[in-house]
């Protein structure tokens, strides 16, 4: 008996001590503001109590510094032919202003040889499909009344073929733009075919194959009968004439042809392919025939067959043949080059003529082989553009953000050329973060990273990001998982930085594919309006991509949508300093040494006399966090956040955002 009466001590005991509100809440109570129920200066509960957030009134001031990037072609179409223009742009800025965003990031609006516009051809006006210069300074003005500025995508690495400067400079040795671009007559990689002389590309030619030595010999003849025959070996040569040649002998064949060719000539086993070494050419591009001498064929490197004499001038293009390089010389001497002077004048007068406030700098670690003289470009290129905008009355600097596509340690030293980067190391540890359910490493990485960032610049401009242009959607990277992707917006919007938001990361456009095989298009289709606003699908653009979208329609009206998330999380980061231009600091507590809570991501955020504690779950399970903070409020919460006392219940993919006192 006196067993039991032990056993029911011990329940007793256990229930007492279960029923114990324990530690004194660090907050007291939280004075009532939505935060759960602590207790009475430590009184007892054993009730979780669902959190909801009770932010301040927002005064309208957009201090948070969020930019939002907009493929025109592909984001509002306002007369209906299918294409993005400037006037539907303009018809939703309503919708882009919902977002809490103070800039706006175009896509290059020039004229150009491909639909994205990264190849202009002229850096002067507007491509006319999106409207008219009118148009664009419709659209400048209208931004600016709603406190949007515009940024203009601007690429100084190259142009597009189809540019008069490149024109001129391919068809004409003589041409002042021929120092605009690289050329050379020996070729390589990288190199492209510009222009071809030849010493003879004209006249009635005997052409004499040894097969058995793979040879061929030329010699000029006084008429031609342009015979063919049927040797199965084929003359290759002009404006695509392909004729076959006579069998002389077992191994010997011949052609005589009224030749008509400014390249040269090949040697084809087949009509209708070059494949599997059916062409026959020279060794190199070096390689030059002589009239009379037998001249040794080659099926490898297959080079075009010109006359000794002939000139071949070759250009640079790092991206491909389309796209050209510029030359701006020794980046020392950099301002006095006259590539240089032109892309310059062009910037000033976008400033000047249509008010824009800002530039994207398109592949910047592009413009010269070397760092160092890349960021000696940057800084001319600034200096030039901010003199000019100081010059129209403005207090402030020009804004300009550079790309380079790498890691931290690649992108730091820019810093010194230009005043913002962008931070593709922030999206990277955020996707790892969140497909491994790992959060205590996140808040470490970046401050390390802004620690590399501040040796180059004190006032560095971090320009966060997800996803853009040139990368696999968000939503497809992180498996179509929409907690991911609002959780993914939610820590965006709560870390340090200037925040970018690519058009349609709001709605999780997902087009459920890689661009990798299937090319950028797919990344950059028409985003989903719901009405007649929304760009039709063609061969450049996926047409699924909306196809497992909800539209700005839907999901307007929907609460709990993924574009309310992000209109929240804006309107949150706009309304407190400390989330808009405050200084990341890792939490005591939630790091990357606390292998107890290995999926939370913690830190503070301030400025001035205002601290804002942020804690991210990124597990796919429900954690209870302690938290010992002196909490005034909740202010931000996504999914599902509970309290009892200083325990917080977070469920998968949650976040909560304290105000501190």
């Amino acid at each position: 008996m006196k067993n039991y009466w032990n056993l029911f001590y011990l329940l007793a005991l256990v229930i007492i001590t279960s029923c114990s509100g324990g530690d004194d809440p660090i907050n007291n109570g939280n004075n009532g503001n939505n935060s759960g129920g602590g207790g009475d200066n430590g009184g007892s509960t054993t009730t979780w109590t669902a959190l909801s957030a009770s932010p301040d009134t927002w005064d309208n001031n957009k201090r948070a510094d969020i930019t939002y990037q907009i493929l025109v072609y592909s984001f509002a179409d306002s007369n209906n032919d299918g294409i993005g223009d400037f006037k539907g742009i303009q018809d939703k800025l309503d919708y882009i202003n919902s977002l809490g965003v103070d800039a706006i990031w175009l896509s290059p609006i020039h004229p150009a040889d491909s639909y994205h516009g990264y190849d202009v051809t002229d850096y002067t006006t507007v491509n006319k499909a999106y409207g008219s210069e009118s148009d664009f300074k419709n659209l400048v003005d209208a931004a600016h009344a709603k406190g949007i500025k515009v940024y203009l995508d601007f690429v100084l690495n190259h142009t597009g073929t189809g540019h008069s400067w490149f024109q001129d400079a391919k068809n004409n040795e003589s041409s002042k733009y021929r120092d605009y671009y690289f050329f050379n007559e020996t070729g390589g990689n990288g190199w492209y075919e510009a222009s071809s002389s030849s010493s003879l590309n004209k006249g009635k030619l005997k052409f004499v194959l040894d097969w058995s030595k793979k040879t061929v010999t030329v010699t000029e003849v006084s008429s031609a009968d342009n015979k063919e025959g049927d040797g199965g070996i084929y003359l290759y040569f002009g404006e695509g004439e392909c004729k076959e040649f006579n069998k002389t002998g077992d191994t010997t064949y011949e052609i005589i042809v009224d030749y008509n060719s400014d390249w040269g000539f090949l040697i084809r086993t087949s009509k209708t392919t070059w494949d599997d070494g059916t062409k026959y050419g020279a060794p190199s591009t070096s390689s030059q025939i002589s009239l009379g001498k037998a001249f040794t064929l080659d099926n490898k490197t297959a080079a075009d067959i010109k006359f000794a004499g002939s000139k071949t001038w070759y250009y640079y293009g790092a991206f491909g043949s389309w796209m050209p390089d510029l030359n701006y010389g020794k980046s020392s001497e950099v301002s006095n080059n006259a590539t240089f002077k032109a892309v310059v004048k062009a910037g000033n007068d976008w400033i000047k003529n249509f008010g824009i406030d800002g530039f994207r700098l398109d592949a910047v670690k592009h413009i010269y082989d070397g760092k160092d003289d890349n960021v000696n470009f940057l800084k001319a290129w600034y200096s030039e553009m901010n003199k000019t905008y100081k010059s129209l009355g403005n207090s402030d600097d020009i804004y300009m953000v550079g790309e380079c596509l790498a890691e931290h340690n690649e992108v730091a030293p820019y810093y010194a050329g230009l005043p913002a980067m962008f931070e593709f190391s922030f999206w990277y540890r955020l996707m790892w973060a969140l497909s491994n359910k790992t959060g205590m490493y996140f808040a470490k990485d970046i401050l390390s990273y802004q620690s590399e960032y501040a040796t180059h610049n004190s006032n560095y401009i971090e320009a966060t990001k997800l996803s853009n242009h040139d990368e696999d959607r968000t939503a497809y990277v992180l498996s179509g998982n929409l907690n991911w992707c609002k959780q993914a917006g939610a820590v965006l919007l709560t870390a340090q930085g200037h925040p970018y938001i690519y058009y349609g990361e709001e709605l999780a456009m997902n087009p459920k594919t890689t661009k990798e095989g299937n090319g950028d298009e797919y990344n950059r289709g028409p985003l989903p309006w719901g009405d007649s606003y929304t760009t039709q699908p063609n061969k450049v653009f996926n047409k699924s991509v909306n196809a497992n979208t909800d539209n700005v329609t839907t999901q307007v009206s929907n609460s709990s949508s993924i574009l309310n998330v992000y209109r929240t999380f804006t309107k949150l980061r706009n309304t407190y300093p400390a989330l808009a231009t405050g200084k990341m600091t890792k939490h005591g507590t939630y790091n990357e040494s606390n292998s107890s809570f290995p999926t939370i991501a913690a830190w503070y955020m301030t400025e001035g006399s205002q601290k804002i504690l942020v804690v991210h779950n990124l597990g796919s399970s429900t954690v209870e966090v302690p938290i010992t903070d002196n909490i005034n409020k909740v202010i931000g919460i996504l999914n599902s956040v509970e309290q009892n006392g200083n325990k917080y219940r977070m469920s998968a993919n949650s976040s909560i955002v304290f105000l501190l006192n």
